[in-house]
């Protein structure tokens, strides 16, 4: 394998270098055909609109069920630590987690 010894490394890259180059040529010409024939396919905008709906999901939960409230924001803190997902999800996790502990002590603090 030419790789092994840099100087028969920087032949081989001699030799090789226009091919490199019209590949590399190649695949960018045929990106950008790519992301003009698709231009909003690849992104995805998230706003703060987009995490009022499991917050209020969230929040009907803890109003139900302030166990599964708990059970929610730990599984929705889980899934952004294994998927090392984005701040959004952090943040919805939190907030769930939080208000299914408010309505757990409020609905303790009823019954005493």
């Amino acid at each position: 394998m030419p790789y092994k010894e840099p100087q028969r490394k920087r032949e081989w890259e001699r030799l090789h270098r226009s091919e490199r180059l019209a590949r590399r040529r190649e695949l960018r010409q045929s990106e950008a055909a790519r992301e003009e024939a698709q231009p909003g396919a690849g992104r995805l905008q998230i706003g703060a609109s987009s995490l009022l709906l499991p917050l209020a999901a969230g929040g009907a939960l803890a109003a139900y069920n302030p166990k599964l409230a708990i059970g929610a924001g730990g599984l929705t803190l889980a899934a952004a630590a294994l998927y090392k997902k984005d701040w959004s999800w952090w943040i919805v996790g939190v907030l769930i987690f939080v208000i299914g502990l408010f309505f757990q002590w409020n609905h303790k603090a009823e019954k005493e």
